[in-house]
């Protein structure tokens, strides 16, 4: 019995030994679950509205996390434009301009807070923001010395002091800040410590980026200025963009945010392009909120993969052409409060972004023949560093110029125009603008004209802005337009001064008095067009801006290609006894010459002459008031209700003076046609007045 209970216990421990034998493997562990499949972001496939959420997807996509500088260039473009322009006599003008800029500014001294005379904008804010920041920005880029860093690092500290970037008063300067910021933080980054990087994104939360996406998220804030689809949209959604992509990893998850909301709001401002690629708000604005806005848009597209549909509409596809669509041989149309573009120098020009974005190779041509045709008499060629950024001279040499039609209506700002031909700057071009009154920046302008011809401009139908923006240039005060006639000019506002007001343009007064001449809500309207190789015509319906004062009124204008004369037709029925002037400004009024029956009126501009002729009604004269340097050219009646209380409010303009024709005694419900022609023949050959319905391009 004790040999088998032995026998037993030597089994099992020979089992158990087994069992702890080191070489016998463990089993084979289970292998680990298969990863969560992750589905590619792609950011062209996201289109507005969009998310915090995939704006920082997006932004993981493109791996620029800790890249810099990354917005509107990189260190690579930054060494080919240097290469570039050191080769090309079309850039390196440009390039040393940047440079000698930045010197200017390092020369010059620190801006300081303070608000404009309306105690309403940081002016120091734009200056640095506009005329500063970029230079400085790029010289060190391009050269790498630290003196226009420190000096922009110096500029910078002082601002983060400062009691408020406008960003509760006055939001346009705390857009413009963004942008001046974001590029700093951007082009600067190797320059700056961490200490001041964290400064100036702490400086960027509280001064702007805060307070902006509160305003934008609560609705709440000044002038609401995100809800608008003017140039407040573009640069303030713009800067902030830019501002909330340069600094991404400060604070991925609100810069997300808001850059998503801010692109969401752009949307509008963007939409207001279409369908032509016009701004109603004229070139100086256009210019002012595209330029925030296409570095914007540069800017998502290189840190963010895409723009989300944005530049995808027709409108932006289009709108590199606008100043060219609205220019004659010798200047470019103006509206609103915007400032003048007369003469061939002064032309507007478009920016080089829009075709390298869109890899349109004749929009770059076009703008490159119109850099040097502009400004053939000047050393720098191009527009602005803008346009040295974005320059492709391979793009430029592959296109053709685009050649503008000879007839054309641009819709958004409302304006028609007729040539002789687009090749000839001594062609005749005639231009008119129909408009809303109520557009923003809006004048009351409806059925202005324009003449150029033989080189020169014969009739100018804006006389600009006024600027520096008086306090009150934007208060409407009474009397109203449907207010009783009234003598009395008391409380000054937007409607009292010369270059608002109706009397200040090419354009039709009724019976005046202190009241707008026309309609602030009104809105003149194309009703008939044609156009061929005899010549073109527009007629458009003017009822609405003179509801007050008529029954029925049409302007029509006419260029006849054969005969090389440019009619304007007016055909009105005054609701009661009337009196109304026929006004044209015009820079040619030196030493005009009238007929004995007054009747004719020959022009003299450099050399050139043009005749005017009134051929309806009979009895109508001419007279001439001549350009001042200090008088303001109110009519007879409205001289005694404005003198005094805008003295000294109205820029002079002293380059203008005023053709015009009175009629008086204008019998209620009698229609009566208008009819003016110029031309530049001595020899009378008009033809006979034919009713604007009936109007061909032969008669």
């Amino acid at each position: 019995m004790e040999k088998k209970l032995c026998l037993l216990l030597i089994v099992l421990s020979l089992f158990a030994c087994q069992k702890k034998d080191p070489v016998s493997p463990d089993p084979t562990p289970p292998p680990p679950p298969p990863p969560t499949p992750v589905t590619p972001i792609d950011p062209n496939a996201i289109s507005i509205p969009v998310s915090g959420t995939q704006m920082g997807a997006c932004f993981a996509v493109t791996t620029k996390k800790d890249v810099h500088p990354r917005l509107i260039f990189n260190a690579a473009d930054i060494t080919a434009i240097k290469n570039n322009s050191a080769g090309d006599p079309f850039a390196k003008p440009s390039y040393d301009d940047i440079m000698s800029r930045a010197d200017a500014v390092i020369a010059s001294p620190l801006l300081n807070y303070g608000l404009d005379a309306a105690n309403l904008r940081i002016t120091n804010m734009h200056t640095f923001g506009n005329d500063q920041a970029p230079y400085l920005i790029l010289a060190y880029q391009f050269t790498k010395d630290t003196r226009y860093a420190a000096r922009c690092w110096q500029q910078i500290e002082r601002m983060l002091t400062w009691a408020d970037w406008g960003a509760n008063r006055h939001f346009l300067d705390a857009g413009i800040a963004a942008k001046a910021m974001a590029l700093a933080f951007d082009g600067l980054y190797d320059y700056l410590t961490p200490a001041q990087r964290s400064a100036l994104y702490n400086g960027m939360r509280t001064h702007v980026l805060n307070p902006g996406y509160n305003q934008i998220t609560t609705s709440t804030g000044p002038f609401k200025w995100y809800d608008t689809d003017d140039n407040w949209n573009g640069i303030c959604h713009g800067g902030m963009i830019m501002a909330a992509l340069a600094t991404m990893e400060m604070d991925s998850a609100f810069n997300s945010n808001l850059i998503a909301v801010c692109a969401n709001g752009m949307l509008k401002y963007l939409q207001s392009f279409e369908p032509d690629g016009a701004s109603e708000e004229g070139m100086s604005y256009w210019s002012y909120g595209l330029q925030n806005t296409f570095l914007a848009l540069e800017s998502m597209k290189r840190c963010l993969g895409a723009t989300f549909g944005l530049t995808n509409l027709n409108g932006m596809k289009k709108t590199g052409m606008f100043p060219y669509m609205v220019s004659g041989p010798v200047g470019t149309a103006s509206f609103g409060d915007d400032y003048l573009y007369v003469g061939k120098a002064n032309l507007f020009l478009s920016y080089f972004w829009f075709s390298k974005f869109y890899n349109d190779a004749n929009m770059a041509r076009t703008h490159y023949e119109r850099c040097m045709a502009r400004n053939a008499g000047k050393t720098v060629k191009m527009n602005g560093w803008f346009d040295l950024i974005f320059y492709d001279r391979t793009l430029v040499q592959q296109g053709s110029v685009g050649s503008m039609p000879n007839a054309g209506y641009v819709r958004t700002v409302e304006y028609a125009y007729l040539a002789e031909n687009t090749s000839d700057e001594s062609a005749l071009y005639a231009g008119i603008h129909t408009g809303k009154n109520d557009a923003s920046h809006g004048h009351l302008d409806a059925g202005t004209f324009f003449i150029q011809a033989f080189g020169e401009t014969w009739a100018q139908g804006n006389l600009g802005l006024e600027s520096p923006y008086p306090s009150d240039f934007f208060t409407v005060t009474a009397p109203f337009y449907n207010d009783a006639p009234s003598p009395a000019a008391n409380n000054r506002g937007r409607f009292y001064y010369y270059r608002v007001r109706t009397e200040g343009k090419n354009c039709l007064v009724f019976n005046p008095d202190a009241r707008p001449e026309q309609n602030p809500s009104g809105q003149a309207t194309v009703g008939r067009e044609a156009n061929d190789g005899n010549g073109g015509y527009f007629v458009v319906n003017m009822n609405a801006p003179y509801q007050r004062d008529v029954n029925a009124y049409k302007r029509g204008i006419k260029l006849h290609r054969n005969t090389k004369r440019i009619t304007i037709q007016d055909e009105f029925t005054p609701k009661t006894s009337s009196s109304v002037y026929w006004i044209m400004h015009s820079p040619c009024t030196d030493n005009a010459a009238l007929s004995a029956d007054r009747r004719t009126i020959t022009l003299f501009k450099n050399g050139k002459t043009a005749y005017m002729r009134i051929v309806s009604p009979a009895n109508a004269q001419f007279s001439v008031v001549n350009r001042s340097t200090s008088a303001i050219n109110y009519l007879e009646e409205t001289a005694p209700m404005f003198s005094a209380i805008m003295a000294g409010k109205n820029g002079i303009n002293q380059w203008y003076g005023k053709v015009q024709i009175k009629l008086t005694g204008l019998p209620a419900g009698t229609p009566t046609t208008l009819r003016v022609d110029f031309s530049g023949s001595a020899t009378d050959d008009t033809t006979p007045v034919v009713a604007l319905d009936s109007w061909t391009t032969t008669n």
